[in-house]
């Protein structure tokens, strides 16, 4: 087998303008459509990074506005109880000092009433005495009355006191 020179240059010219051809018409675009689909899986990676990272952050602001959310809700919670607290005992204490004030009037009731008994019993006695007086002068009453009398006027002064 002998190798023919002429034929060996021309095939090896032709595969080089096949190459060129090919690079030029046919690897170039594969490349350059190869670069692009590189750059927007790249351009997505970062993209669905940034939106990770974004949804991270926006999870830990919700999480950090729940707790404040709790904590305002306890703190007005335990406000409404302590208000709660302080109206109850508000209460109570005027319910107290009502029922005071309502007992104090129902005591100065039932003392007026009492002086104004003692004073009637006293006109009473005071009458009682004047007509035994009177019957003793005028001589109408025999000794048993005038004891009987002398007995329930020393009763009733009694009770007065």
């Amino acid at each position: 087998m002998e190798i023919n020179i002429k034929e060996l240059i021309f095939a090896i010219i032709n595969f080089l303008v096949l190459v060129l051809i090919l690079y030029k018409f046919l690897f170039k675009p594969v490349l350059k459509a190869l670069d692009k689909r590189k750059d927007s899986i790249s351009s997505a990676m970062e993209g669905a990074a940034q939106a990770r990272n974004q949804a991270e952050q926006t999870k830990a602001e919700l999480q950090a506005e729940i707790v404040n959310a709790r904590n305002s809700a306890d703190a007005l919670i335990e406000a409404a109880k302590k208000s709660g607290e302080v109206v109850k005992n508000e209460i109570i204490a005027q319910a107290k000092s009502d029922a005071q004030n309502i007992a104090d009037k129902a005591r100065a009731e039932i003392e007026r009433e009492k002086q104004d008994a003692i004073q009637e019993l006293k006109k009473e006695v005071a009458t009682l005495a004047v007509l035994g007086a009177a019957k003793v002068l005028r001589g109408e009453v025999d000794e048993q009355t005038q004891k009987n009398l002398m007995d329930k006027y020393i009763e009733e002064v009694g009770h007065i006191q």
